[in-house]
């Protein structure tokens, strides 16, 4: 197929899936806002939710005794990653859904795993141990987990205090402001942003953060 049809069909696989991807983190974070709201008053199911929460994210809830403290550890990962950027960094990180990790493992963003379940690269690079490439038993759940890797890594805390001051200024968080936060996805650093950057405006990719689920049926 041409590459303006193959284009338009990643993008119509990849594009739900960012969005649904958003939708659940935002129903985290809007019970979290919540639960800031309620002071002390929480019931014995929401600290347990509070404290599976942090866990899930990579928060030590024990290190933050004070709920107020962990709830606002917490806010800056609990957030949406623009949909912009998930479909530029599939597009870049899988050749566009072809690579031979997104073809046998859903593996769109090329995330190492040292464990059992993964791809083991054809050539390994020196010095980084037995590492693979991370695969999925479907596509979501390979959005799902670039999603928790940039809102939990510390190599991407900038990517989150960058988007916590866009929240904070009331502005708009998209792709092409916060890749420019990713210089430490990429062994390319700047030049991967610039990558990121050129794919987003090329394919006129800003509309997606604004885009949402209508209140329909979904089909699967």
């Amino acid at each position: 197929i041409d590459v303006k049809l193959k284009k338009q069909i990643f993008f119509r696989a990849i594009g739900p899936l960012a969005l649904r991807s958003n939708e659940l983190i935002m129903q985290e974070r809007e019970k979290l806002l919540a639960l800031l709201v309620k002071q002390d008053n929480l019931s014995a199911a929401e600290r347990d939710w509070l404290e599976q929460l942090a866990t899930s994210y990579g928060i030590d809830a024990a290190a933050y005794p004070d709920k107020n403290e962990l709830e606002e550890a917490l806010l800056p990962r609990v957030d949406i990653i623009p949909p912009s950027l998930v479909l530029a960094q599939a597009a870049e990180e899988s050749g566009w859904g072809t690579s031979r990790f997104a073809a046998t493992g859903n593996a769109l963003f090329g995330q190492w795993t040292w464990g059992d379940d993964g791809i083991r690269p054809e050539q390994q690079r020196g010095g980084k141990g037995d590492y693979k490439i991370a695969a999925f038993a479907a596509p979501l759940q390979s959005v799902q987990s670039h999603a928790k890797n940039l809102n939990t890594h510390s190599a991407y805390l900038q990517f989150r205090i960058k988007r916590a001051q866009l929240r904070a200024d009331d502005k708009p968080i998209t792709g092409h402001d916060l890749a420019g936060a990713l210089t430490s996805y990429s062994e390319r650093g700047q030049d991967y942003v610039k990558t990121l950057r050129s794919i987003i405006g090329y394919n006129q990719l800003d509309a997606a953060d604004n885009a949402y689920f209508d209140e329909e049926q979904a089909i699967v």
